[in-house]
């Protein structure tokens, strides 16, 4: 069946003597008719009330497409300041610079679904993270939203965007950024990390589930003498390249975290080798340490053993909830400990090893034993 052109319509006599009017103007997200309504006591005011509302949309069409995607997305940026942290308003602009840099002058009216998932496709294609991809679909949905409340577009093409999946090896990969250490490199590194500030604080990270910020915010005052907790109160932000001191990522995250009998000694080291202001204390500026350079090092020193996967730093907050887990405490005790805000957030953490699994399906071997299945 043909569809309507857009802005066709009847304009009819009702049985109380007003003209009513009817205009299809598209079609909703469900598909139905867009239909606008018009009533008035004569005919002639009728047909005005509808040329007036033609009017207004051809003027709205020609402002939307006076602006241009780079316009829309800076203005959007700048708006935005106030909603977020500053580090990670500051972090926005990377990804921003993605968007801007693929669509740039592009009417934003014009875009499109299909647009936007060759955007996404590209991205996958040039080996970005999955993370990246997602980021970059995520601002595409806000700045789109913004523009529809601003009567910029009519609908947001993002929405409903899809990118390929990575290939198999490429999906393994970056599944495994975000993994947890196994119980054999741990052990690895308890034994093969040197006893500096870097290797002990990666240990205590391990024993703590701290996040790399509030490593790096920690003062002396803030860890037990006797190793025994760690106060969290603030943590790291980077704005535009440079450490700020900042709250901790949510209110949860204020904590005192009990430490492991066996991870004591690394939170004392910790403590006697860190530096008098902060523990990771800077020899620049404001003396607080860059996250990216404490990164760096981390790496070198994993290189440093045979047997262990260059996992990300905050990979050690994950093993630090999976083994939790595994030792049978509670989610919402773990959430509490690693100081999530949402039980779901703690439930992506999780990496459950298949030693732990197949020790949870021996209990269908006692079942069958006991019911004489052979």
């Amino acid at each position: 069946m043909k569809r309507k052109a857009n802005g066709s319509g009847s304009i009819v006599r009702l049985s109380n003597g007003k003209w009513h009017a009817k205009l299809m103007m598209g079609y909703r997200p469900d598909g139905k008719k867009n239909i606008i309504c018009f009533t008035a006591d004569t005919k002639g005011e009728v047909q005005q009330m509808v040329r007036n509302y033609q009017q207004e949309q051809a003027e709205n069409m020609d402002t939307k497409k006076s602006v241009s995607f780079a316009e829309w997305a800076n203005t959007w940026y700048q708006d935005y300041q106030t909603e977020v942290q500053p580090s990670t308003y500051s972090n926005y602009k990377y990804t921003l610079s993605t968007l801007i840099n693929y669509f740039g002058e592009r009417q934003l009216c014009d875009i499109k679904q299909i647009d936007i998932n060759r955007f996404l496709d590209a991205l996958t294609e040039q080996g970005y993270s999955r993370s990246k991809v997602s980021k970059c679909k995520a601002m595409l949905i806000q700045i789109f939203n913004a523009g529809i409340a601003n009567d910029l577009v009519d609908k947001n093409p993002a929405a409903v965007a899809k990118a390929k999946r990575k290939l198999a090896q490429a999906d393994e990969e970056d599944i495994g950024s975000k993994d947890a250490f196994t119980e054999a490199e741990v052990q690895l590194m308890i034994d093969h990390l040197q006893d500096n500030l870097l290797g002990n604080s990666i240990l205590l990270m391990i024993g703590s589930g701290m996040r790399t910020q509030e490593l790096l915010a920690l003062t002396k005052g803030d860890i037990a003498s006797d190793g025994s907790s760690v106060h969290i109160t603030k943590a790291i932000e980077m704005v535009d390249g440079q450490p700020k001191l900042g709250p901790p990522k949510s209110k949860r995250s204020r904590r005192t975290i009990p430490i492991p009998s066996n991870y004591r000694f690394f939170a004392k080291r910790v403590r006697e080798l860190g530096g008098s202001k902060y523990v990771w204390e800077s020899s620049r500026g404001n003396s607080l340490y860059s996250v990216g350079t404490f990164r760096r090092q981390y790496y070198a020193a994993l290189k440093q053993i045979p047997g262990i996967r260059l996992l990300s730093p905050h990979c050690c907050r994950h093993t630090y909830v999976t083994r939790l887990q595994e030792r049978g405490i509670s989610i919402d005790l773990v959430a509490r400990l690693a100081g999530h805000s949402r039980i779901s957030t703690t439930d992506n953490y999780i990496h459950t090893s298949i030693d732990t699994l197949a020790a949870a399906v021996d209990v269908l071997n006692a079942a069958n034993a006991a019911g004489g299945v052979s």
